[in-house]
Parts: structure tokens; C-alpha cells; sequence
């Protein structure tokens, strides 16, 4: 049970950042806010970490140059921040050539992905009623997507994740850039489950803003309008806090702790509801909560729990059948 709350806890938080991600794009470009948000959370992360090795009384320096004394590890991270950078980077070019709505359908595709990267890279193979359940979590998601076009969208940017006000989903260029991306990110978290387990939840956290940020600074040099960052307005730095220290810091932690308690494809399928959560806050904020209240936002919502637990029920037989085989969550 508590599993499931810090689940849901994750999908909250995600929620949020696409909601302040929105309010950003007045103080900052999108590539801008990525590096720095990703530098400053590194920032916070070191002397966190070394004051949890202080606590276990561990020799700081040791535990410091542990984290780089293997370069299998280093360039596992290299791969599992670059594939999470590559994401955010991929999102930010496709929306110049396709729709909000367009890469929040596609992005109800990223577990799926993720239980294909790991049926061809883990040799894990779904049972047919999670297969079942993910393809309902698409369907749910994107369900709930399109039956909260109508919101409107002022204060929110084109990068967030809901509810924008487009006549349907059809095919644009940029649409393949995205769907790229959405590979990467399930790249991302199932190269979590797969190499992460040598590391703790913070240090892992730490290593993947670490990398993170040195993929992210040259872009953000090159291509991130540093000119025009808004330094000395203060939303900016309220907006940047937040994304940094709730939807930065606290999900890399919770998200390297999931993946190794609950599994890829169970942080996967939270992510189902991140539409609803972004909904009904979205709803609350305008006071439109009873707007929501329709068929095909309810059916999206039913799906949805049928959807999770067709991936979630009968986790302790998958356990039985794969023994110690903790991948198979």
C-alpha cells in the first residue's frame, strides 16, 4: 500500500511540473529552464548526499570517488541522462512542427514502449492481461485527453501536458520527432531498472543530474537564449524552486526507488494518470471542476482503473514465477 502512495505521489508531482513548466516559459526558454534546473538540483543533491554518508558514518571522499572508480557505471548514466535529456530536448524541437494535443497522445505510448524495450533488452515477457492493461492505459489516457480539449489554456504553454484547444489529432512532421523522444524516456527508465541497482536512490538521483547537466549545459550555451532569462524577476525564481526542488529532486529520488522496489512497467503505468491529475487542477484553478463531470471523461477514468489493475494485480504470482528476478515487476 505504501508503494502505491509514493506512486501516486510521483504522478503528482510530474503533474506539476508540466503545469509550472507552462508559467516558465515567460521567464525563460524551455532548454534554459531544463539546464538550470538540472545544475541547480545537482547543487542541492551534493551536500545531501554527503550529509546521508555522514550520517551512516562512511568516509565522504571514499563514497565520492566510488561513485566515478567504475567506467561501466559512468558510462551507464552517461546513457541513462542522455536518453532522459534527449527526451526533453526531442519535445521541445517537435513542438515547433506539431500540436500540444499531438504529443500528449503520443506520450500515452511511452509505456508501451517501455514494456517492448524490455521484452527485446530484459527478456521479460508480459503476461497477456498486462499487455491487455497497457493498451487500456492508452486508451484511457488519451480518452481523457481529448474529452478536456474544450479547457482553455490561458497561462499555460505550449509544452504542457494537457487540454488544448485543437480541432483533433491529426499527423505533422514533428509528431515523428516526438514519438523518437517518447522511446528515449522509456529508454530512460527501464536503463534505470537495468543499471541503476549498484546505487542507492540519492546517489543514483545524483549521478543522473550530474550527467544530466553536462549534456544539458552545451545546448543550453548554444541554443537556450540565455540573453533573455528573466534573473532578476522574481516568478522566475519562485517557478524555478519549485521545479527544481519537488519536480526535480524528489522524482528523481522517488523514481530511482520505485524502479527498484516496484519495478519499470508499475512507474510506467502510474504515469497513465498524470492527464488526470493536470485535469482536475487545471479544472479546480478555473473553477470548472463540474465541466469534467461527462461520459467520456468518466469512461477515460474507468479505463484507467482497469487499465492499473490488470498491470498491478497478480504482482506477487509474476513474483513467484520469476523468483529473485526483481526485473519482472
Amino acid at each position: 500500500m505504501s508503494s502505491f502512495f509514493t506512486l501516486l505521489l510521483w504522478a503528482w508531482l510530474m503533474a506539476s511540473s508540466f503545469i509550472v513548466s507552462g508559467h516558465m516559459v515567460a521567464y525563460a526558454s524551455p532548454i534554459a529552464t531544463s539546464a538550470f534546473r538540472f545544475l541547480l538540483a545537482m547543487l542541492i543533491m551534493l551536500p545531501a548526499l554527503l550529509f546521508s554518508w555522514q550520517r551512516a558514518k562512511l568516509n565522504k571522499t571514499e563514497q565520492f570517488k566510488a561513485l566515478f572508480a567504475s567506467r561501466r557505471r559512468l558510462c551507464h548514466y552517461v546513457v541513462i541522462s542522455g536518453a532522459l535529456v534527449g527526451f526533453f530536448i526531442g519535445l521541445f524541437v517537435a513542438l515547433q512542427s506539431t500540436t500540444p494535443l499531438n504529443t500528449s497522445v503520443l506520450y500515452t505510448l511511452v509505456p508501451l514502449i517501455g514494456v517492448m524495450i524490455t521484452r527485446v533488452w530484459l527478456k521479460e515477457v508480459a503476461p497477456l492481461w498486462r499487455v491487455v492493461g497497457f493498451v487500456l492505459g492508452s486508451v484511457g489516457a488519451m480518452t481523457v485527453l481529448f474529452s478536456t480539449q474544450g479547457f482553455s489554456t490561458q497561462g499555460f504553454s505550449t509544452q504542457d501536458f494537457p487540454i488544448q484547444g485543437n480541432d483533433g489529432f491529426q499527423w505533422h512532421s514533428g509528431d515523428y520527432i516526438f514519438l523518437g523522444s517518447c522511446f528515449l524516456l522509456a529508454l530512460h527508465v527501464v536503463s534505470v531498472q537495468k543499471w541503476g541497482r549498484s546505487l542507492g536512490a540519492l546517489s543514483g538521483a545524483f549521478m543522473i543530474m550530474l550527467f544530466g547537466t553536462l549534456w544539458l549545459l552545451p545546448i543550453a550555451l548554444i541554443w537556450g537564449e540565455l540573453d533573455q532569462v528573466q534573473w532578476a524577476l522574481q516568478g522566475f525564481w519562485v517557478n524555478i524552486l519549485y521545479l527544481t526542488v519537488f519536480t526535480t529532486l524528489f522524482t528523481f529520488v522517488l523514481q530511482q526507488r520505485l524502479v527498484m522496489t516496484v519495478g519499470a512497467s508499475r512507474l510506467l503505468a502510474i504515469s497513465y494518470t498524470i492527464p488526470v491529475w493536470v485535469a482536475l487542477f487545471t479544472g479546480l484553478t478555473q473553477s470548472r471542476l463540474l465541466s469534467l463531470v461527462d461520459w467520456p471523461f468518466a469512461s477515460g477514468i474507468v479505463l484507467l482503473g482497469i487499465a492499473l489493475f490488470l498491470i498491478d494485480g497478480n504482482v506477487s504470482k509474476v513474483k513467484i514465477v520469476h523468483g529473485s528476478n526483481s526485473t519482472a515487476k
